[in-house]
């Protein structure tokens, strides 16, 4: 990562598929996106559950969000 204006730090799952996801017409939407972005990677999902993510959590941790950043690159 590059010194740009993101910033590992706890994220709402909504404002990260956001972020994500900014053309997407909803909130919902871009959350939807995510979460199947996040679940057909199966490395991801691993890495994430490891370091104690669950399904039904609103926030990811810092530890959490460098997981999907080193994956999918800053949104």
């Amino acid at each position: 990562m590059d010194n740009s204006t993101f910033r590992i730090r706890p994220y709402s799952k909504r404002e990260l598929a956001r972020l994500y996801f900014p053309n997407t017409p909803s909130d919902d939407s871009a959350v939807a996106n995510f979460r199947l972005w996040i679940r057909r990677n199966n490395e991801v999902m691993e890495k994430l559950q490891a370091a104690g993510y669950r399904s039904h959590s609103k926030i990811f941790t810092p530890k959490q969000v460098r997981i999907l950043v080193e994956t999918f690159g800053e949104p």
